[in-house]
């Protein structure tokens, strides 16, 4: 079992990892498109549709830096429980944690599923550009299912007693 999660570890560790590039060249994208937008705002050569850009390129962001924060434990974590309990039944608590919020993440995936579909359906879009919703709940959709995949292989993780991941 260890070594199917070892294997399945360093592929998934690949896949975020590249998540992670996408969404940090599309936070730069966004910077640049920010500092351009006030930039020509001070000589009254607005950019139309700015924030339109920067609210959907946002979406992509998050989503795909996601699991890549839970992969290497980027998020902000207050450790009460593990000063009271340790060894084996700790690994057993933060396998049942990680399973929940697996499982929390399947139904965001699947209602935001839901939600591009009738997007799609009914045409929504952006105020300014002509930027249809549909495809960003699939961006939603997509990361949250790539994030609750690493929930699932940290739990794995967990329930084998493997170490947490190490950032390289």
């Amino acid at each position: 079992m260890e070594r199917y999660v070892l294997k399945l570890s360093d592929a998934v560790g690949s896949c975020v990892r590249f998540l992670a590039l996408v969404s940090g060249l599309l936070l730069m994208a966004l910077m640049m498109l920010t500092v351009a937008a006030v930039s020509l705002r001070k000589i009254n050569q607005p950019i139309f549709g700015a924030q339109d850009i920067s609210e959907a390129g946002l979406i992509a962001v998050v989503f795909f830096a996601m699991a890549y924060s839970g992969w290497t434990g980027g998020h902000i974590a207050v450790d009460l429980i593990g000063n009271v309990v340790k060894g084996r039944a700790l690994q057993m608590l933060d396998f049942g944690v990680r399973l929940v919020c697996g499982l929390f993440f399947i139904i965001v995936t699947w209602m935001s599923i839901e939600h591009g579909l009738d997007a799609l359906e009914y045409g929504d879009g952006f105020n300014l550009l002509p930027i249809l919703h549909w495809p960003f709940y699939f961006i939603i959709a997509f990361g949250s299912g790539v994030f609750s995949l690493v929930l699932f292989l940290l739990a794995a993780r967990s329930a084998c007693g493997l170490p947490e991941i190490k950032v390289k």
